[in-house]
């Protein structure tokens, strides 16, 4: 094949195929989330900007991640988590919680996001290739599951210019939140996220892990309680 005709073959391929461009998903997140939720009564009620979402996510239905270098794909991966279940949350609206679509918890379980290699499910996603390509704990602050005691939904996409900082970012907000952490007497009550992720953040006590990105450090000999996790829709207020 001739260099030109080379040339203009790839320029026939989507650009899908081997470019991620976040857009419109940026235009979708900063117009409708915030760190107090997202506002799902708003972009439901808006038939365009809910098409517009599903549009996103045909085109990177079709973007081989494999393909991808370690933060590309890292990035991409966060941003289709997130997207997917934005979507799923907005087909089912108005919706109390993610837990009560079908058997409790198996929104998580269903294959519902379409790849190039077929449907996966959300925790596919997330434990079985984001985590094991790119395996840095705090990618439990940036996936979102749509409910009140998770980490917010970033109004922005992740890309693997900006990741490290996007991640660092999450990690400080969260661990400053009272979703977090609540120090009262000598007890302090943590996250479940902290207890049932500590084999991937490689510490069994929560205040080592905050400790790790939080500004101001808390003692690591308090009693070690739990906050019982809200799986209340995090609909904007």
């Amino acid at each position: 094949m001739k260099k030109s005709t080379l040339i203009v073959a790839f320029s026939c391929l989507p650009a899908a195929l081997y470019a991620q461009d976040y857009t419109s998903y940026n235009t979708l997140v900063q117009k409708y989330a915030s760190p107090n939720g997202v506002q799902y009564k708003t972009w439901k009620a808006n038939a365009r900007d809910t098409a517009a979402l599903k549009n996103i996510l045909t085109e990177w239905a079709r973007i081989d991640a494999n393909k991808l270098n370690k933060k590309q794909k890292a990035a991409f991966r966060i941003n289709l988590y997130n997207a997917a279940m934005l979507d799923i949350v907005l087909d089912r609206y108005p919706l109390k919680s993610v837990t009560k679509i079908g058997v409790p918890f198996s929104v998580f379980k269903r294959k519902s996001i379409k790849t190039p290699q077929g449907n996966i499910s959300l925790d596919t996603l997330e434990k079985k290739q984001l985590l094991i390509d790119f395996p840095d704990p705090r990618i439990h602050f940036a996936v979102n599951c749509a409910s009140i005691s998770c980490p917010p939904l970033r109004n922005e996409a992740y890309t693997a210019e900006k990741l490290e900082n996007q991640l660092a970012d999450q990690a400080q907000l969260f661990v400053a939140s009272p979703h977090a952490v609540q120090i009262k007497g000598n007890s302090a009550y943590y996250s479940q996220l902290f207890d049932w992720y500590k084999n991937d953040f490689a510490e069994s006590n929560p205040a080592k892990i905050i400790n790790k990105y939080a500004s101001k450090k808390i003692p690591t000999n308090l009693k070690i309680r739990w906050i019982k996790y809200d799986w209340n829709l995090n609909e904007a207020s």
